[in-house]
């Protein structure tokens, strides 16, 4: 797999990225990738991010990554959450003007901090077919925008993660609408050290049934 380096345009700032398409096939689809939290490490290299755009490469999917701002190259400065949004829908936006059709059906995919962030984008946003969550903090930021949502969502934990409990994640799962689908890692804590790889499999299934919905007859993203 082989990435090329851009920078997208967002206001004033300009976010780093890196962005490989497949170019042997339609290109419909695509997964962007938030990362954890700017102040606390996160960025668009992080072992997590990088396990999961492997396994979406693996089933033909474009991907795009990038840096919040203020993380990498990207300029700018942390903006509470706020200005991290502008960044993914600027992300959004330039990710479907690179894909192969004019009816893009993309995936964002946050971990931590960066779902949080990216999710309530792909709840709205109609280019985005479905989302994933892996980690989402749900002792320190509110979810409930995801409540009501019909975009397929797939939500993965460690059953040892004290910021996304799996008890509370799997009470809070079944307040949510279908399609959805649910994974927790035994012995894996919120960082997954040592079980990033168990990422995978489950991301692999998740993408491949998206695969399958856009080259069937479910072709219109829900609301």
């Amino acid at each position: 797999m082989s990435e090329e380096r851009i920078f997208i345009s967002c206001g004033r700032i300009e976010l780093e990225g890196l962005i490989h398409t497949q170019e042997a096939l339609s290109s419909r689809t695509g997964v962007i990738f938030c990362h954890p939290h700017p102040q606390y490490g996160g960025n668009m290299h992080n072992l997590v991010i990088s396990s999961a755009v492997e396994a979406a490469c693996e089933e033909g999917f474009s991907t795009l990554r990038f840096n919040f701002r203020g993380v990498g190259r990207s300029s700018g400065e942390y903006a509470e959450g706020v200005g991290e949004r502008e960044d993914v829908a600027a992300v959004i936006g330039y990710f479907s003007s690179r894909l192969k059709d004019d009816r893009p059906l993309l995936i964002v995919l946050g971990y931590s901090f960066g779902a949080w962030a990216g999710l309530p984008l792909a709840v709205e946003d109609k280019r985005v077919f479905g989302t994933v969550a892996i980690a989402p903090p749900l002792e320190m930021y509110d979810f409930d925008f995801l409540k009501g949502c019909q975009k397929s969502k797939l939500f993965i934990a460690g059953d040892q993660d004290i910021f996304c409990p799996a008890s509370r994640l799997e009470k809070w799962y079944q307040t949510l609408e279908e399609p959805k689908s649910m994974v927790i890692i035994p012995g894996a804590d919120h960082f997954f050290f040592s079980h990033h790889r168990l990422l995978i499999q489950p991301l692999r299934e998740f993408f491949r049934m998206i695969k399958s919905k856009a080259a069937g007859s479910e072709l219109t993203t829900p609301n």
